[in-house]
This record gives C-alpha cells, structure tokens and sequence, in this order.
C-alpha cells in the first residue's frame, strides 16, 4: 500500500478480486501468491466438457489450428532474435524429450516448443490464450501421444513437421512454410487418432480447412 501509495482496503479489495478470478492463491500464514496455472478457472470447465464430449480431441485440434498456424507464421516474420533462440532451445529440448520415450516428458516439451512460437509471434492475444490452455494443450498431446506410438512411420512424420517448423520460423524465416508446417502436424494428428471413437465429420472438417486457407 506505501509503494504505491494506496489505501490498505483498496489492495485488500484488489486482491480479493485477482482471488475471485483464479490469478492468485492466499495461504494460511504464507502470504499470498500468483497461481501456479493462471488459466485453471477457464479450462476446468472446458476439460470437464471436453471430456465429456466424443468429439472434444477434434474440438481442439480445430482451435489450435486456428491458433498456431497463425501464431506460426507471425513468428517467422516478426520474432526477435532472443525469440528465434527460445524456439531453437525448446525444439532440441523436443528432440531429447522422444529420444527418451518418456510420453509425459515428450508432451510437456511438445507444448512449451508450441508456447515459444506463440511467444515469439509478438502477439498478445495468442500468447494469452495459449498459456491459458496449457495444461489442456498437454493433456490433449499425451493422449494423442499415446495413440502415435503405436505406429512408428506417423512418429516419424511429426518429427519430421516439428523440424519443418522449426527450420521455417528459425532458420528460413519463411512465415507462408511455417503456417503450411503448422497445418500440416495438425492435420497428421488428426488422421492418426482412433476414427472409430470420434465423429466422422471431424477428420475430413479438419482437412478441409487445411486446403482452403
């Protein structure tokens, strides 16, 4: 309240509300603290629904490729060179990440190389949403994962996307290559999941908007 020079029932009326919203976390006898996953009253009732829903595998593999193709081609135009570096950093972090064939392991550095292209998009908006849905974003990668695995050729060919991905926003700087990258995975995704479980409409949806746009 003296730092900025403010009423002490205005802070405790200002933190009562960053509470209400899920931004911060107040411990018995520890003080108070920003919440570890900012976006967990906005995906806790989305996980439940989507769990919920046979589709909901599709559902957002439709919003990220809505996302992060976009979010891909602003940062091979626009991102900084510590941003570039960031990108190369979580890639090879990926890499390592298959190589040990921990499924948790791959999802996690599988979500935070597509945080960093969302981050070097320069992009407030997109970067908002995908912290928000991070731990969704996870989540849905370690079931995906799971099915992948089965099938050696499809691993090959996301990690021959994330290379694509990666060369076209770090080295080439190509953003039309790293939004046609970005379409392409998501849609390897989609084609590889167990049809039989999901709406049929869902896969050819995904590939049709994978060759209008």
């Amino acid at each position: 309240a003296e730092e900025f020079d403010v009423s002490r029932p205005t802070v405790r009326e200002a933190i009562q509300k960053l509470e209400a919203r899920g931004l911060i976390q107040r411990r018995h006898g520890g003080g108070t603290f920003v919440a570890e996953h900012v976006g967990s009253t906005f995906i806790d009732p989305m996980m439940a629904m989507i769990q919920r829903s046979p589709d909901g595998t599709f559902d957002i593999l439709e919003l990220r490729f809505a996302l992060e193709s976009v979010a891909a081609w602003l940062a091979a135009d626009r991102a900084t060179e510590r941003a570039r570096g960031n990108v190369q950093r979580r890639y090879h972090e990926l890499q390592a990440a298959v190589r040990s064939h921990d499924l948790h392991r791959e999802a996690k550095a599988d979500a935070e190389f597509h945080l960093a292209i969302a981050e070097a998009s320069q992009n407030g908006i997109i970067l908002h949403i995908m912290r928000s849905i991070f731990v969704l974003l996870e989540e849905s990668i370690v079931k995906n994962l799971a099915e992948l695995n089965l099938d050696r050729i499809r691993k090959q060919d996301l990690a021959l996307q994330h290379e694509a991905i990666y060369r076209a926003i770090v080295i080439d700087r190509d953003p039309a290559a790293a939004r046609r990258a970005v379409r392409q995975h998501m849609l390897t995704v989609s084609e590889s999941l167990d049809r039989e479980r999901l709406a049929d409409t869902k896969p050819r949806r995904l590939k049709e908007l994978t060759q209008s746009t």
